[in-house]
């Protein structure tokens, strides 16, 4: 399977990544390589094979009571910027 160099860099600006050409080359082979082994998956005969639950949905344990807690007071005191007794970061997301 192949992969454009427009394509890798339309991926990375859904993940909001500046690129540099070296890394696009980089992650272009490495992203072609993971989509060639995808599709080696899909070509496996799958069709006798019995479903399994035997994933993480079935798994149980002790469950904590979510309560609220204040928060640690070191923290906030050494934030560098705090308001209401939260701590402030910088927006990530435009949308």
């Amino acid at each position: 399977m192949e992969l454009s160099k427009k394509e890798v860099l339309n991926l990375a600006n859904l993940a909001k990544l500046k690129l540099t050409e070296e890394e696009i080359e980089k992650y272009q082979e490495q992203m072609v390589g993971i989509l060639n082994y995808v599709n080696k998956i899909n070509e496996l005969d799958l069709e006798n094979v019995k479903e399994s639950l035997t994933g993480a949905e079935n798994i149980v344990g002790d469950l904590r009571e979510d309560v609220v807690k204040t928060s640690n007071p070191d923290l906030i005191e050494h934030a560098p910027e705090t308001k209401d007794n939260y701590i402030v970061v910088p927006k990530v997301l435009d949308k």
